[in-house]
């Protein structure tokens, strides 16, 4: 089965779109880290602070005097 040549020509258009929409996104995020010097892949990751928790013994029974 030959394709014709304008059915051919609309199958490059649409696929062309559509790798420039998928890749327009990462470019402009990519371009936003150059311009302004972020490199999120290079952050430390937080160190949680230990917390010193005192538990104090509750006594949920009632005094029997």
């Amino acid at each position: 089965m030959k394709l014709d040549q304008s059915t051919k020509k609309q199958i490059i258009k649409n696929a062309s779109l559509s790798l420039l929409l998928y890749i327009l996104p990462i470019a402009l995020m990519f371009g936003t880290f150059a311009i302004t010097g972020q490199r999120p892949w290079e952050k430390k990751q937080h160190q949680h602070k230990q917390e010193n928790t005192i538990k104090t013994k509750t006594s949920n029974s009632p005094d029997n005097d």
